[in-house]
């Protein structure tokens, strides 16, 4: 663990692990709750009708990605000429709802880890902001010896990718710098996607990562540390309330799809699916921070694998069967290349 974590003398057993658990549970709690509470409490304005364009892929639905991490992320893309039904997770007013609510939410969870530090040192001289900051990793990474355990951090989920980014690349639909797809260059793309980034951009890239992992990675981290639990609890324990923040999504799927036999069935698949990988991406996201002392890089890699979402290779060698074995290259690649990077970090 990063050097800047261990705990000074006045903060050693401040909180019992049972206390962290309570605290983890009402942050989680809290940040889920927000997301529906944020519909009968905040008021409702009028939106016109999002002028952002259709793009191919959208008016075919045949995307081979889909963001794989942040929880308020829907796997339908709306159409233009029909838009987003009310009440739905991408309708406007809904988005700017939750937006609200989980920003709220967040501020509160990161005050209650200031006011149990603050409240429940043994030294009230010393326990302030600086150590409640430290603690929650709102600073930049502990500096490494050498080039690489500094580069590394960044770089890890890029590694990871190498297979999809790969596979995008073939499709001609890189994230930011795509647009062989679309028949445009490099600064057409960026000009285009500017123009197009709207509230469900702002959204996936913006404010659902970055609340995510304040939540999930610096408060439910930090009270966990305090509350003593041991490095490999820390690294597998705590992710599983990321995974279980999600878990909401099979009540949505189960009611978008009809609320039948089927609509169950495949809200439970859905579910437990997203349980699993979001689960796996908070392994690597609380390892990271533990490694670096900071938010900052578990919050990146999060931004870039929403942009990239998830590519299985199975999908890019039905797209692309003359080119398996660079496919399968890249895939083996990007995991041994992140194997490798983890060891090292």
């Amino acid at each position: 663990m990063d050097p800047s974590l261990a705990l000074p003398p006045n903060l050693v057993g401040i909180i019992s692990p049972s206390t962290s658990h309570a605290l983890s549970f009402l942050f989680t709690s809290s940040y889920v709750g927000s997301l529906y509470i944020s519909q009968k409490l905040i008021p409702t304005y009028y939106t016109p009708r999002s002028s952002r364009p259709t793009t191919p892929k959208e008016i075919d639905g045949d995307s081979p990605a889909i963001p794989p991490i942040s929880s308020d992320i829907d796997e339908l893309q709306f159409r233009h000429d029909t838009g987003p039904k009310p009440g739905s997770r991408d309708h406007p007013e809904t988005i700017k709802k939750r937006m609200i609510a989980v920003t709220i939410s967040t501020a509160l969870s990161l005050s209650g880890v200031y006011l149990t530090i603050k409240n429940l040192s043994t030294s009230h001289n010393t326990a302030g902001l600086g150590q409640s900051l430290t603690v929650l990793g709102l600073r930049l990474p502990t500096l490494k010896v050498g080039l690489i355990g500094n580069i590394l951090p960044w770089t890890l989920a890029p590694i990871l990718m190498t297979g999809p980014l790969v596979s995008l690349y073939l499709d001609g639909d890189l994230p930011a710098v795509g647009g062989r797809h679309y028949g445009e260059g490099l600064i057409q793309r960026l000009k285009r996607g500017w123009k197009e980034f709207g509230l469900i951009e702002l959204r996936n890239y913006g404010v659902a990562p970055i609340t995510e992992e304040l939540v999930f990675r610096s408060t439910i981290l930090s009270v966990s540390i305090l509350g003593g639990l041991s490095f490999k609890s820390l690294v597998l324990g705590t992710p599983l309330w990321f995974g279980i923040a999600h878990a909401h999504h099979a009540l949505e799927t189960y009611r978008k799809n009809g609320s039948t036999r089927d609509a169950a069935i495949h809200a439970v698949l859905s579910c437990l699916f997203q349980l699993g990988y979001t689960t796996l991406f908070g392994w690597f996201a609380s390892y990271l921070f533990l490694r670096t002392g900071s938010v900052i890089p578990p919050l990146v890699s999060h931004v870039f694998c929403n942009s990239v979402g998830i590519y299985l290779p199975s999908t890019a060698i039905a797209r692309h069967p003359t080119k398996r074995i660079l496919i399968w290259t890249s895939y083996i690649a990007g995991i041994a290349g992140f194997v490798w990077g983890l060891r090292r970090l």
